[in-house]
């Protein structure tokens, strides 16, 4: 990280406080190990990482008063499964079912033919929540079924909406024991932590070991996952599906499956559900989505979005173009063009209210302002939401109320609140990419970057090739604190106060006053009136 400097009349002008990022700030570090492969290590399956489902199951195991626990977590973990596999180390005396799909003479006793079903005495149930919110009239027979048979625990398995839901629905489950599945564990001995539980998936699979640097990727892979380079993020069932992947790409005389065999696997989960980013591109491509890359426009600047793909999640990033104009009258309020086409969720409109606060506060709190903004996304035919584009817009209205051009060369993201701090958003990762292509497609001119909140920079797991334009001088990756950070990046020019003549903040209240005072000067189109007559 270095602190950013721009080249203004070929002099080389610090900004203050803003970074520039150096291609070690963009992908996470981890602790070498004395390692060649997962053949050193012995194995560690994802059950045993879960310190506390371990703690909740062994306190309902050894509890003579509880009888339900509640385990809560993501639905890329076999939830049931592991639960399972924790019940077997800490249980010795009752019996283990799983009850994933189920009906009424499989959950309680048939005393009619004086046959048990699987909820009888001295036994652990595992069940998803998803199945007892979608039968609930089954409620009020398990609660009698745990009555009768002291022994029985329940242990039900959900995400955070099947558990909100059940617990609505359900009582009992007011006195459950609880815990979380956790995913995210710290880099701290990351690639230790990745060996050993990889190796438990060559065991189970009865696959190739991993070598090193192999492993290194998928703990680089996983950052990524969890949305933050000091964690990895140990999807359970994603893992696997990747491992097995990458040992079908490993050619037979391989020893191990290597880097390679893993990025084909990567590459390829990556191509069989990006047809939609692919076509946003062609589209830039052919010109049907006007993004500019070079010069400086008034009023205009290039905003960055994450779009998800229906059916399968997946996420790309997305430049976007963001106009702003203003005019003369009003009660100087911001108008939002998506909101008013009813195409602006409610944190976006959020967002827009905070934009003309920052307004008000700096050049409207002695007198009201005699301009209206308008804003819009433009080429955006569905609705837009987040704050992520609130530093984007408020950089666009200062640009046209200043009339001072903005670079087309750079994007921007990041949310703002009334005081103009820069504040964290999500999906930077996409967003820097999906701004890269754009520019690539147009053709790299070295001058082409993106600017992030610092916030953001523990986000950062790029791909190699925008680590390897950032190393080349070819892109660069702004942080700013501030929104006079961003307008100096974009402008070239101060924001200043009223006081330091052709900064922004003293062109913008220039021309304020000019607009207010305008009334008492005749009209350009009595002026023309009066040309014709002579």
């Amino acid at each position: 990280m270095k602190s950013a400097k721009l080249n203004i009349n070929n002099q080389i002008v610090n900004i203050e406080n803003a970074f520039e990022l150096d291609s070690s700030d963009l992908y996470p570090s981890f602790d070498k190990i004395d390692l060649k492969s997962t053949a050193d290590v012995k194995g560690r399956d994802f059950a045993s990482l879960q310190l506390r489902v371990k703690n909740a199951i062994k306190a309902l195991v050894l509890s003579n008063a509880s009888k339900i626990a509640i385990i809560c977590g993501s639905n890329q973990v076999n939830k049931e499964a592991i639960a399972k596999s924790i019940c077997e180390k800490y249980n010795k005396d009752k019996s283990i079912h799983v009850c994933i799909d189920t009906n009424k003479k499989e959950l309680f006793f048939d005393k009619k033919n004086n046959k048990k079903g699987i909820m009888y005495e001295n036994s652990i149930i595992i069940m998803p929540c998803a199945l007892l919110n979608t039968k609930s009239h089954y409620l009020d027979k398990i609660d009698k079924a745990l009555y009768e048979n002291k022994a029985l625990k329940l242990i039900l398995c959900g995400d955070a909406t099947d558990c909100a839901q059940l617990a609505m629905l359900w009582p009992a489950t007011e006195n459950a024991i609880s815990a979380d599945f956790v995913v995210e564990f710290p880099t701290l001995n990351g690639l230790y932590t990745m060996s050993t539980l990889i190796k438990s998936y060559v065991d189970e699979y009865k696959i190739k070991d991993v070598d090193i640097e192999a492993i290194e990727l998928l703990c680089t892979y996983t950052c990524r996952l969890s949305g933050d380079r000091r964690y990895l993020g140990l999807l359970d069932e994603t893992l696997r599906s990747i491992l097995q992947e990458a040992y079908f790409y490993t050619d037979s005389a391989d020893k191990f499956i290597s880097k390679k065999s893993v990025l084909k696997a990567l590459c390829a989960r990556d191509f069989r559900v990006n047809y939609l980013q692919e076509s946003e591109l062609r589209e830039h491509r052919d010109r049907q989505i006007l993004i500019t890359t070079e010069g400086a426009v008034v009023g205009q600047i290039n905003g960055l979005s994450v779009i998800e793909t229906m059916g399968t999640s997946y996420e790309f990033g997305e430049p976007v173009r963001i106009t702003a104009t203003i005019k003369a009258g009003g009660d100087g309020d911001v108008v939002d063009i998506e909101r008013k086409a009813e195409l602006a969720g409610q944190i976006h409109a959020k967002a827009m209210m905070i934009i003309n606060g920052f307004i008000t506060k700096e050049f409207g709190s002695e007198s009201p302002l005699p301009v209206t903004s308008s804003l819009v996304f433009e080429q955006s035919y569905s609705e837009v939401d987040g704050d992520s584009a609130s530093l984007t817009g408020l950089c666009a209205i200062l640009s046209c109320l200043s009339n001072l051009p903005i670079r087309q060369d750079l994007a921007v993201t990041g949310a703002v609140d009334q005081f103009g701090d820069v504040q964290p958003v999500g999906g930077v990762n996409e967003k820097i990419e999906g701004f890269f292509r754009v520019c690539r497609l147009h053709g790299l001119t070295g001058t082409q970057g993106v600017i992030i909140p610092e916030s953001c920079i523990n986000q950062l797991v790029l791909r190699p090739y925008i680590v390897k334009a950032v190393e080349s001088g070819l892109f660069h990756i702004y942080t700013v604190s501030h929104v006079k950070e961003a307008i100096k990046l974009l402008t070239t020019v101060d924001f200043g106060n009223a006081e330091i003549i052709d900064s922004m903040y003293h062109r913008i209240v220039t021309r304020l006053y000019e607009v207010a005072t305008q009334e008492d000067e005749l009209p350009w189109w009595n002026i023309l009136r009066f040309l014709k007559k002579d």
